[in-house]
């Protein structure tokens, strides 16, 4: 028969991955599968940027919370599926049936759904590129040492776009922004710093082809509103931050019905607990009266998630887990690292 998990964690955010620690320790067996190829969620966003609000962590990397945050997730061997998008959810014979793209079904006593806004994925360009240079075409901020001293182009006009440009000269790249409208919609204060810092800015230009150039990396076509001729551009890198898409056909599911807040946030009357009986919710998908949207926060929602889990497998356990500090099942970790 196919295994039977206790929990079934839908994401592979920080939520998600914090919930498959806090339920091995809380002595449940998950599997958790995630839409991308990579774990991390929003984190994979910001690799290269510090983090700054998790409390008695010191200013860290993007990337490498999410690394600790993957080894943390790992410590009690749960099952983790990467590109396995979940399609449709139901509920049979006591039992929450999940089925991905590929039809495979996956069984638990429990549906714990941390998506955080959704799959989400960066819009793409939509002009040619040539294939060997799409190593230096980037949708998340790049190594901070591959841009040391070389021509960076930063494609679009809004936060983000403006942040990553700023940013980028701050590591020492010559940094150039073009963007497709007439006036970036960054913050204002943001706009002002871009223009003090000297970075050059092309408006009410398009990208419309990608070459290779004889002695730089790539050579851009850009083009005006106005159908003038396109003009070169040449650079090493090239970071698009065009937005992003949003799949949530997740949540439209006709066999289960879960009650929304703003046509889009799961809503609990009680923190982590949907309107259906064993289907919980954690980190910024779901809303309730006073969340805390942190990264901190999607922890705690976590916990609780877990906590209220096993209570509703087994209404006789302790409503939440023994501390770290004098939990036994780290014991034998501890000695060794003490060592």
């Amino acid at each position: 028969m196919d295994t039977i998990y206790d929990v079934l964690i839908i994401g592979g955010g920080p939520a998600g991955l914090y919930a498959s620690f806090y339920a091995g320790l809380r002595d449940l067996s998950v599997a958790l599968f995630e839409a991308q190829a990579e774990l991390g969620g929003k984190l994979n966003f910001y690799p290269e940027k510090m983090v700054w609000d998790v409390g008695a962590l010191p200013p860290t990397k993007g990337k490498k919370v999410n690394d600790s945050l993957q080894e943390q997730a790992n410590l009690f061997e749960p099952t983790i599926h990467t590109n396995t998008t979940i399609k449709t959810w139901e509920e049979q014979d006591g039992l929450f049936v999940l089925r991905d793209q590929d039809g495979t079904c996956y069984y638990g006593k429990t549906l714990l759904i941390a998506i955080g806004g959704g799959v989400i994925s960066p819009q793409q360009l939509s002009c040619s590129v040539d294939a060997t240079i799409t190593s230096h075409i980037h949708y998340e901020f790049p190594n901070q040492q591959a841009i040391f001293g070389k021509k960076m182009v930063v494609s679009g006009g809004g936060d983000a776009a403006v942040d990553y440009a700023i940013e980028a000269q701050s590591y020492g790249a010559k940094v150039t922004l073009c963007y497709r409208g007439e006036n970036l919609k960054a913050h204002e204060s943001q706009v002002k710093k871009l223009a003090a810092l000297g970075i050059d800015v092309y408006t009410n230009q398009t990208i419309v082809g990608i070459a290779k150039g004889e002695e730089t990396t790539m050579v851009l076509q850009l083009q005006s509103k106005d159908g003038e001729p396109t003009t070169a551009f040449s650079c090493d890198h090239l970071l698009v931050q065009h937005g992003y898409d949003r799949d949530t056909s997740l949540l439209e599911q006709e066999s289960i019905t879960l009650d929304r807040y703003s046509d889009f946030y799961l809503h609990c009357l009680f923190p982590t607990k949907t309107s259906a009986e064993g289907i919980f919710a954690a980190g910024d998908i779901h809303y309730f009266d006073g969340k805390v949207n942190l990264l901190a926060g999607a922890f705690q929602d976590a916990a609780l998630a877990v906590n209220q889990i096993k209570q509703y497998i087994d209404p006789k356990s302790p409503a939440y887990g023994m501390v770290s500090s004098h939990n036994k099942k780290f014991h034998e970790r501890n000695q060794e690292l003490m060592m």
